[in-house]
């Protein structure tokens, strides 16, 4: 499960920065919103706040709001989902 989950949050990342550029958009709703569901699902957890935002944030860049932020979120689900496969 937890590899499924590392997975996922790699495809997010990769569609978060295709979503920069109008790439995707209708995949990149569907991983927004499942990043908000996953964090609602674990909300307690430090992490899983800053995965709400992410998923906030991302549904705001499918809707052309960008900012340094991007790049801060993209790292950190890449981040979670690479050490969600190694460990």
């Amino acid at each position: 499960m937890l590899k499924l989950l590392g997975i996922l949050d790699l495809a997010a990342a990769f569609f978060f920065v295709l979503a920069q550029w109008d790439i995707g958009l209708g995949i990149a709703s569907f991983f927004a919103g499942y990043i908000i569901i996953k964090s609602l699902l674990f909300l307690g957890d430090f992490a899983s706040l800053i995965d709400l935002l992410s998923g906030i944030y991302m549904f705001l860049v499918i809707y052309d709001v960008h900012s340094a932020f991007s790049l801060i979120f993209v790292l950190w689900l890449l981040q979670k989902g690479i050490f969600s496969l190694l460990f």
